[in-house]
């Protein structure tokens, strides 16, 4: 990207330069609470990278990206921003577009929304044993997670994987348009 179409650097660049940087906090500290079976702090990250593939995407369905990214970069909320069919970019907005082609993220983006919000997920991983027969939970405050099985987990490294591949897949869309403006000019030519 910092090469592509001599080093030119456009507002998107600068978008996608907050959006790296973001992207390779959140994987080292994905994989740091995992090795610590920190899963309500790892699901919490999980949900800034699955954000940070939405909002990234969000710069492919706007009319003027380089114009959308400066709005951006000047404080402007992606959620008060438009489409280019005159949508608000609501992250709601974002995720149903998206899901059309990852069926997965709706239920992704609300459970680990679950996560970062206060809710029943938080109180839940306080409960590590609930004895039926007199009525009893056993609680455990920890850092650590309580009896959680592998699965959750490896469900947790899939969709964090998915979600970077997102990112990176609109990352590489940007990079290969930054450096052809031709064959851009000439789609545009063609659908009209």
């Amino acid at each position: 990207m910092f090469a592509a179409y001599n080093g030119a650097v456009y507002g998107l660049d600068m978008y996608a330069y907050g959006a790296i940087k973001r992207s390779i906090a959140n994987c080292s500290a994905f994989r740091l609470l995992l090795n610590n079976r920190n899963i309500i702090s790892a699901a919490s990250i999980l949900r800034l990278q699955l954000d940070n593939a939405l909002r990234f995407y969000a710069s492919f369905i706007v009319s003027k990206p380089h114009d959308f990214a400066m709005a951006v970069l000047g404080g402007t909320p992606v959620r008060d921003l438009k489409d280019r069919n005159g949508k608000k970019m609501r992250d709601q907005y974002l995720v149903d577009c998206l899901s059309k082609e990852y069926p997965w993220i709706p239920r992704v983006y609300k459970e680990t929304s679950g996560y970062i919000h206060f809710s029943k997920k938080h109180i839940f991983n306080a409960i590590s044993g609930v004895d039926d027969k007199d009525h009893s939970a056993k609680i455990e405050i920890s850092a650590k997670d309580i009896n959680l099985p592998d699965t959750i987990y490896i469900e947790a490294i899939d969709a964090f994987i998915a979600s970077t591949n997102i990112f990176l897949r609109y990352l590489t869309g940007w990079i290969i348009t930054k450096n052809n403006p031709e064959m851009l000019k000439e789609i545009k030519t063609q659908k009209q």
